[in-house]
């Protein structure tokens, strides 16, 4: 029994781009529907979200049979957390405010086993290796991890290029919200301030040969921010549309009544 291929992390090292959502509620529901819905990933939100992981396992279980890959962002670089949320079979890390190349390598370290890293053994128990009965996990576990770290404050963007130079990291994932507030502008992403320490990170992780993510931001839609090489975003969110949905709903019944 294998565990499944990593689509997701095959199509952006293959040169694809990849579009996806937050899912911040913690329910598995909303998993299944975007993975039925066709979309490359759906990112399982820890740091805001209320879930943990058990709620990890049930959202990864929404996507089985899909070719859709289930991202989780960890609360923060804490290597224990990481570890968990890789045993319970995530397809990959996210980990918010990663500052420094020291940070990274941490995060990189926690994602392998020894002798590259080190993430705990126990590959005989955990989901990850489907329960001990994918013999060959060890041998490719490392492949089919998407590890990103996100470059979302002044601290981060001026250590950019040592956080991407970290063997291990695939992926520097741009948070231009909180970077915005680190540099005095909160939420005012398309500051010039903001933009420029964005294209410096950016111009640091192409140097470093490693891919790019983040959100639509500053006015910019999904598809522009395909256009400016990112080859992962991620967009929306089910509270936040559900939530839009509501008020919009609630704003036509007051009208009426």
């Amino acid at each position: 029994m294998m565990e499944r291929e990593n689509a997701l992390r095959k199509k952006l090292l293959s040169g694809g781009q990849t579009l996806g959502v937050w899912l911040q509620s913690g329910e598995p529901a909303f998993a299944e529907i975007a993975a039925l819905a066709g979309l490359d990933f759906f990112i399982v939100d820890l740091e805001h979200g209320p879930g943990d992981v058990r709620t990890v396992t049930e959202m990864m279980r929404g996507a089985l049979g899909s070719s859709t890959t289930g991202i989780v962002r960890v609360p923060s670089s804490e290597p224990i957390f990481i570890r968990r949320v890789l045993d319970a079979g995530a397809g990959g890390v996210l980990v918010p405010m990663v500052e420094s190349g020291a940070e990274a390598q941490r995060v990189a370290d926690a994602c392998r086993y020894p002798p590259r890293g080190r993430r705990g053994m126990a590959t005989d128990v955990v989901r990850g290796a489907c329960y001990g009965m994918d013999a060959d996990y060890l041998r490719h576990a490392h492949e089919q991890v998407l590890v990103a770290v996100q470059v979302e404050t002044r601290d981060g963007a001026a250590n950019a290029a040592e956080i991407a130079r970290v063997d291990g990291v695939d992926m520097i994932f741009l948070g231009p919200n909180d970077l915005s507030g680190s540099l005095g502008e909160v939420g005012n992403t398309g500051h010039p301030d903001v933009e420029a320490a964005i294209r410096r990170a950016c111009d640091a992780a192409r140097a470093a040969g490693k891919l790019l993510g983040t959100v639509p931001f500053g006015g910019r839609t999904w598809a522009e921010t395909f256009a400016e090489g990112f080859s992962l975003v991620a967009t929306g969110s089910d509270i936040f549309w559900f939530r839009e949905a509501v008020e919009k709903l609630a704003r036509a019944w007051r009208e009426r009544t």
